[in-house]
C-alpha cells in the first residue's frame, strides 16, 4: 500500500532502499539499537536482509520526502492482533526534523486502513532518548 500526504510518500521498500538503510548504520551499536541483540554485524547483504526478516511477514516501508530522498524506514507486522512497529529509524542526516513522526502517523494509517488494527505496538531501549520521547509524545506509553 502506498500513502502519500502533502507531497510525503509512504511506499514499500525496494532493494535500493534496503541497500541505502544499510549505509545508516556505522557500527555494532547502532545496530543493536535499531535492531536489537541478535542482529548480526558487521553484516553482508545477505545477513542485513535476513535479520530484518525480509522474506517474511513483516512488511517493510520508506518514507520518501517531497524531494524524493528516503528519510525514514520502518516495518509492520501484526503481533497480538496489534499492529507493531518495527526497526523504526530515519535518515541519519535527516533526525529531529519530524520524519520519524510522519513515519509512525503513516504506518498506523497503514495499519489502520489495510488490517483494520486499532491498537499499536513497538519496542523501544530506554536508552534512546530521542526515539523514547517521539514514542510518547505520539501517546505510546
Amino acid at each position: 500500500m502506498k500513502i502519500e500526504q502533502d507531497g510525503w510518500c509512504l511506499e514499500p521498500a525496494g532493494n535500493s532502499d534496503v541497500d541505502e538503510l544499510m549505509g545508516w548504520f556505522p557500527d555494532a551499536r547502532a545496530v543493536d539499537i535499531w535492531g536489537g541483540p541478535h542482529f548480526r554485524f558487521p553484516f553482508t547483504k545477505e545477513s542485513f536482509r535476513e535479520d530484518c526478516h525480509l522474506e517474511k511477514v513483516l512488511q517493510s516501508y520508506s518514507l520518501r520526502d517531497p524531494d524524493g530522498r528516503m528519510v525514514a524506514f520502518g516495518q509492520l507486522y501484526n503481533r497480538h492482533e496489534r499492529g507493531h512497529l518495527a526497526r523504526l529509524i530515519t535518515n541519519p542526516g535527516m533526525r529531529r526534523q519530524g520524519a520519524g513522526r510522519r513515519l509512525i502517523e503513516l504506518l498506523i494509517r497503514v495499519a489502520s486502513e489495510q488490517y483494520g488494527f486499532r491498537e499499536y505496538s513497538l519496542f523501544v531501549y530506554r536508552h534512546n532518548e530521542p526515539a523514547y520521547q517521539c514514542y510518547l509524545d505520539l501517546g505510546f506509553t
